[in-house]
C-alpha cells in the first residue's frame, strides 16, 4: 500500500517544486517559452525513470528514514543533471538554468520531507482498518530467489512482513533486512513481542508445508493462519483458493471471520435492542436489585472477568446470586444442584436467567452481542482449552447473552466433558453459518423456549 502513496507523494513534490521555482524565476510568465514548458514536462517524466533504475520503489525495502530519503534525492539529482545537460543544447538557457537549479533544490527538500512522513505513516496508521497488514511469513527455503518480491506481486503490497520462519535455515539470519528464524520457540516469541496476529504460509509447488505443527502451536492464541498458494511465476494456484483477505486470494486455515459490511446490521441491532430492553425492563431491574440487597449482605451486581472477541478480557455484569465471598480467590467452581453458596433469591434468578439481564450493559458497551457463544469464566477457559478441540475458537467473535448452544439445550452446568464438547460444537456451527436472520431465529427461540433449563442451578 505504501508504494502507491510514495509514488503519489514524490509526484506532488516534483510538480510542486516546478511550480514554486517557476513563480520565483519567471515572475510575470512572459519569458516562459514553449521550449521551457517541454523541459518542464520532461523534468516530471525523467525522474520516474531514474527512480525505477535505482529501485527506489523496491517492495519490502526496510531502509531507515535517512537511507530512503537519500535514495530518492540521489535519483532526483541524476534526473535533473541529465535535464540540465540536455537543456544546454537549446537557446534561452539563462533563466531556464536558474529555474532548473531552484526546482532541483526545492523538490529535493520536499522529497526528504515526504520520505520522512511516509516512514512514520505505518505507525500512525496501524490501528486503522486500511493499514497494511503486519504479518509473519512461513516459507521453506525462503532465502532462495526473490521470495518477498514475488509475494509483493501477488498481494499488491497489502501487508508488511515483520519476521520469516524457515525451519530449513541452519541459523537465524535476515532476508532482505527482515529477521528470519529457524526455531519455533523463537518464532513464537517474536510473534508475541511484536503483537502479530497474522501468519501467512507461502506454499510453492513441490515444497509442501505442514500446517498441523503451526495449528497445534497457536491453537489457543488468536492468530490467523492463512496459506498463500504460489506458483513459480507468482500467480495463485487454481482450485485451492477458498477465501479472500483484503482482496488477496488465500486459503484460510484458522482465521477470525471477516468483519464485512454484512456485520453492520448485527452491530446496529445489538446496540438498539440492548438500549430498548434496558429502558423497558428498568423497573424490573430495580426490583431485582432491591431483592438481592435484602437477601444477603453485599452488592446487587456481581462482576467477573470473561474473555471477549479475540481473547480481550472484560468484566461481565450479573445480579449477585451467591453469598458474598462464596468463591475462593483464583478458583471458580460451577454451580451444582443444591449448592449451598447460592441464596434463595439467587436460586430463582439463576433458574430463570434473570441474573443475566445486566449483561445488556455489556452489549451496549460493545463488549458482547445479543447472540453469540456464551463466555465462560477465565479459569474455565484455562481448564478446557487443552481438553476440548477448537475450544478457544469460539472467542473469535463477540460472546453473546444467548446462543445456538443455549437454545439447543446446552445451558447451565457442564460437569461432563461431553457436555462442553457439545456446547463448543454448536458454537462453532453458529460461527460458520452465521447470518442476521439466524440471530433473529435464536432470539425468538430463546423467548418461546423460556430462559430456564434443567441443568441451571
Amino acid at each position: 500500500m505504501l508504494t502507491p502513496i510514495s509514488k503519489a507523494t514524490d509526484f506532488l513534490c516534483i510538480i510542486g517544486g516546478a511550480y514554486i521555482s517557476k513563480s520565483v524565476v519567471f515572475h510575470d510568465g512572459a519569458n516562459f517559452s514553449h521550449i521551457d514548458g517541454l523541459f518542464g514536462l520532461l523534468g516530471v517524466v525523467l525522474p520516474f525513470v531514474t527512480f525505477r533504475l535505482t529501485r527506489v520503489y523496491q517492495p519490502f525495502r526496510h531502509d531507515t528514514m535517512r537511507q530512503s530519503a537519500a535514495r530518492a534525492v540521489l535519483a532526483w539529482l541524476i534526473a535533473q543533471l541529465a535535464l540540465i545537460g540536455i537543456s544546454r543544447a537549446y537557446p534561452g538557457t539563462g533563466l531556464r538554468g536558474e529555474w532548473l537549479v531552484w526546482w532541483t533544490s526545492i523538490a529535493a527538500f520536499a522529497l526528504v520531507a515526504g520520505r520522512c512522513a511516509i516512514h512514520v505513516m505505518p505507525s500512525l496508521m496501524r490501528s486503522w482498518r486500511f493499514a497494511p497488514t503486519r504479518v509473519a511469513i512461513v516459507a521453506p527455503f525462503a532465502a532462495n530467489g526473490d521470495l518477498l518480491g514475488r509475494i509483493a506481486t501477488q498481494t499488491r503490497n497489502a501487508f508488511v512482513p515483520e519476521v520469516i520462519y524457515d525451519p530449513s535455515l541452519p541459523l537465524d539470519t535476515t532476508i532482505e533486512q527482515i529477521p528470519a528464524v529457524h526455531e519455533m520457540n523463537v518464532f513464537k516469541q517474536v510473534m508475541r513481542s511484536r503483537e502479530l496476529r497474522e501468519i501467512w504460509i507461502v506454499n510453492p509447488p513441490f515444497q509442501p508445508i505442514s500446517v498441523e505443527n503451526l495449528f497445534v502451536e497457536f491453537r489457543n492464541e488468536f492468530v490467523n493462519i492463512r496459506v498463500l498458494p504460489m506458483s513459480e511465476d507468482a500467480t495463485p494456484i487454481g482450485g485451492t483458493i477458498v477465501g479472500h483477505h483484503r482482496g488477496v486470494p488465500v486459503l484460510n486455515v484458522m482465521a477470525t471471520p471477516e468483519r464485512s459490511w454484512d456485520t453492520i446490521p448485527k452491530e446496529i441491532f445489538d446496540r438498539l435492542f440492548a438500549l430498548f430492553i434496558l429502558l423497558a425492563i428498568s423497573p424490573v431491574l430495580v426490583g431485582i436489585a432491591i431483592a438481592v440487597k435484602l437477601s444477603s449482605p453485599g452488592p446487587a451486581l456481581f462482576r467477573q472477568y470473561r474473555k471477549g472477541m479475540n481473547g480481550e478480557v472484560f468484566s461481565i455484569y450479573k445480579f449477585r446470586s451467591m453469598y458474598q465471598s462464596a468463591d475462593k480467590p483464583g478458583a471458580v467452581v460451577q454451580a451444582q444442584k443444591g449448592d449451598a453458596r447460592i441464596t434463595r433469591v439467587g436460586r430463582f434468578l439463576r433458574s430463570t436467567s434473570l441474573d443475566e439481564l445486566p449483561q445488556f450493559l455489556n452489549v451496549l458497551k460493545g463488549e458482547m452481542s445479543v447472540v453469540g457463544p456464551r463466555p465462560h469464566a477465565v479459569e474455565h477457559d484455562e481448564y478446557y482449552k487443552d481438553l476440548v478441540q477448537h475450544y478457544m475458537f469460539r472467542y473469535r467473535i463477540k460472546p453473546g447473552i444467548t446462543g445456538w448452544a443455549q437454545v439447543n439445550g446446552f445451558r447451565g452446568e457442564t460437569a461432563e466433558l461431553e457436555k462442553m464438547e457439545g456446547r463448543v460444537r454448536l458454537d462453532l456451527y453458529y460461527i460458520q453459518n452465521w447470518s442476521f436472520w439466524m440471530d433473529m431465529k435464536i432470539i425468538l427461540l430463546t423467548i418461546f423456549k423460556g430462559f430456564s433449563g434443567k441443568n441451571v442451578y
